[in-house]
């Protein structure tokens, strides 16, 4: 029963935390965009406003859509859900931790791509299926710069759960100063603002059709399951950041309050430097992306092979 309870009250915890201030996290960066821009931004609450007005709208869903394309925005709450479960936030251990790590990770963010990629070509759109070949074209590029920074993390700390990560991370100063925890981390933030669809990678403001790529896989969406779609991806979003937050500044706490506090500001601080990007640098062509990731990619397997390299040193004196 203790077990049960302890189980119930981290699940509520890790969801309460995602599904609730992923729309102010999202909304704050908008508004941090705006005010380094000269411009007042929407209000900081405006995605709460968002979510409400999409709920109590009409669902319009076209005759040649199936039931994936009416399943789909649940299946991405679904993955975030268990994806909530094995991603470390202010919470250093999790009785879900057993559950899986890094593979896992990926293999459910691109089990929510699958879906999501599946259901934009159920209506027939053209803009929706040049939107979903672009997102299986960015994914193929993601998908293995972000399991070799992770791979480095996980080499450096001994295991590939996520939590036992940063926990170790965190009692070990030494490794912040390792050249290939550097190398892994500038990796995992470039391939980070891949997958959440910032810039330089994607634009998620726009709607100019020969650019977009997430907002295109949305086109036809509308009412609830709009609404469903966006909070799944803002929450995406914030899980992310969490990730990056935790092995770029990586410090808690025992105490709860402080750790919380901690966790907010170096979600915070991760958030300005994105904004401070999208700033300063322009959307890059479609085809330049793969040079970007491929120099992440890189990156990370430098940081790998050294790692290795100095694993089998000190296995082998």
């Amino acid at each position: 029963m203790n077990n049960f309870m302890l189980n119930s009250s981290f699940f509520a915890i890790q969801l309460g935390l995602v599904l609730g201030l992923s729309p102010l996290i999202n909304q704050g960066m908008k508004k941090m965009k705006a005010v380094l821009q000269g411009r007042q931004g929407p209000p900081w609450l405006q995605g709460y406003y968002d979510l409400l007005k999409y709920f109590h709208k009409e669902t319009v869903i076209s005759n040649q859509a199936s039931w994936l394309f009416r399943g789909t925005p649940y299946v991405l709450l679904g993955v975030i859900a268990t994806t909530s479960l094995i991603v470390p936030t202010f919470i250093t251990n999790s009785p879900f931790q057993s559950l899986g790590g890094i593979i896992l990770l990926v293999y459910l963010f691109a089990l929510g791509r699958f879906f999501m990629t599946s259901a934009a070509m159920e209506p027939g759109s053209g803009f929706c299926g040049m939107a979903s070949s672009r997102e299986m074209m960015l994914s193929s590029l993601i998908e293995p710069v972000l399991l070799l920074s992770l791979f480095v993390v996980a080499l450096l700390s001994g295991t590939t759960n996520l939590f036992e990560m940063v926990s170790h991370v965190t009692a070990s100063h030494h490794i912040w100063l390792s050249p290939a925890y550097l190398l892994a981390i500038i990796a995992l933030f470039i391939v980070g603002i891949a997958e959440m669809g910032r810039v330089p990678f994607d634009n998620p403001e726009t709607h100019y059709e020969l650019t977009m790529i997430h907002e295109g896989l949305l086109l036809e969406y509308s009412g609830k399951l709009l609404g469903t779609v966006l909070w799944a991806s803002w929450a995406k979003q914030f899980l992310i950041l969490s990730l990056l937050a935790n092995l770029l500044f990586p410090w808690s706490s025992e105490n709860m309050l402080i750790a919380l506090c901690a966790y907010l500001a170096k979600i915070l601080a991760v958030c300005i430097i994105v904004v401070v990007i999208e700033t300063v640098v322009a959307k890059m062509r479609l085809f330049r992306v793969k040079d970007v990731l491929g120099a992440a990619f890189i990156l990370a397997l430098i940081a790998l092979i050294s790692t290795t390299q100095e694993i089998g040193r000190n296995f082998h004196p």
